[in-house]
């Protein structure tokens, strides 16, 4: 009877040891958090700080918290009257090399490229190349690296693909560009960029009966984010709907040419030109308003994003959120769910669709709802870290 009670005692055993080794990603996971040790990461950067590369920051600042060390090079030293409140409180200043790395480098496990044209300059460092061997060289792909950049030259990544160990596009759709290109599928993971959820509170939009609806964006001003199109569309609206109100948080290039077709169009009273924003102001802004405007679109160089965090941060907040059918952005926004797409450079449509949500506010509570848990589902730093610590032990098993 005690021989039979053991047996029945090792086979439970047997069981549950394989269920627990089966499901792969519980054994990861137990891993990270008992065995493995913290990781030495450069990030390798074009600007520092960036105050519309939030999506770079939200990765140090979270793989900090759970433990590793992070330290920065950027090619190219800026100065801003802001920055974000993470750089001081992580102490990031303290932690970046500016523009030269030094001759001899610390014992960094991975070298962590945010875009692919700074794979190539890495690359290219000759007092590095020995160096790079006993490390791990991982390279995002986030937009204009894998379009703009490559025009006239679909060979620039051939010896980055060969050389590297990981490439991290941000979208489904600039993996298959990478596959396209002759980059190794087994080298590709997608690796969305993420957002930190509990800093911006979501809330029921409704429409207010005499107020002012606001409609707002907020992106660097550049061609590929389209906001002429919004601008043009604000045109179409005004006589049905005089209540709105169109806010462009953000500078860049485009900002003259804006200047003067919001002067053309004579919508210097329903138009904005905020400039770049503290993240207090711009949430502050967020919630004062009711739908958010992104009408990307392919530039005539070829420039394209991947998924915008700016489009994330406000269907976090449950913003109606109108977007169009480009590159990534079909992977964040079900569309007639989480939010609407229109085509691209399709003033019409984008105007006939703000339209139809303004005119709708019976569907705004279950957008926003939908949005939300968009966001938190995929987009969530918290377990975007865990999937980016995941890929980067695996890499470094990798001999």
């Amino acid at each position: 009877m005690v021989y039979k009670r053991i047996l029945i005692l090792l086979s439970l055993l047997v069981c549950t040891l394989n269920f627990a080794i089966a499901d792969e990603d519980l054994l990861q996971e137990y891993c990270l958090k008992n065995q493995l040790r913290p990781l030495h990461i450069l990030f390798v950067v074009g600007h520092f700080p960036s105050p519309s590369q939030t999506f770079v920051l939200n990765i140090m600042t979270g793989l900090i918290d759970a433990g590793h060390n992070v330290s920065i090079f950027s090619t190219h030293k800026d100065t801003y009257s802001f920055m974000h409140p993470n750089i001081e409180k992580y102490k990031l200043l303290d932690h970046v090399m500016y523009e030269k790395l030094p001759l001899y480098l610390p014992n960094y496990d991975i070298v962590f490229c945010q875009f692919g044209y700074l794979g190539n300059k890495i690359l290219k460092m000759k007092n590095l190349r020995k160096w790079l061997r006993q490390r791990k060289l991982v390279v995002c792909f986030r937009g204009s690296d894998i379009s703009a950049h490559m025009q006239g030259d679909h060979e620039m990544y051939a010896r980055l693909f060969r050389k590297a160990d990981l490439f991290l596009p941000v979208c489904d759709y600039f993996k298959n560009k990478l596959i396209t290109l002759g980059c190794n599928p087994k080298k590709i993971a997608v690796h969305y960029s993420a957002i930190d959820c509990s800093q911006f509170f979501f809330e029921i939009r409704k429409k207010p009966e005499e107020e002012t609806i606001h409609l707002i964006s907020v992106c660097r001003l550049v061609k590929k984010k389209g906001i002429d199109y919004a601008v043009k569309a604000i045109a179409q609206l005004i006589q049905k709907h005089p209540q709105i109100h169109f806010t462009i948080v953000g500078d860049g290039p485009e900002r003259s040419y804006l200047q003067l077709l919001i002067r053309q169009l004579r919508l210097q009273d329903k138009v904005t030109l905020y400039g770049w924003g503290t993240q207090e102001q711009v949430v502050a802004l967020l919630a004062r308003s009711h739908i958010f405007l992104l009408p990307s679109r392919t530039s005539a160089d070829g420039n394209e994003e991947g998924i915008a965090n700016a489009l994330k941060e406000a269907m976090a907040m449950g913003l109606i959120s109108i977007a169009t059918w480009h590159a990534g952005t079909p992977e964040l926004i079900d569309d007639g769910v989480s939010g609407f797409l229109v085509p691209e450079k399709h003033t019409k449509e984008l105007a006939k669709k703000i339209g139809y949500v303004i005119e709708h506010p019976e569907i705004w509570e279950s957008v926003g709802v939908a949005a939300r848990k968009k966001v938190e589902g995929d987009f969530e730093t918290e377990q975007s870290i865990q999937k980016l610590e995941k890929l980067f032990y695996r890499v470094l098993e990798r001999v």
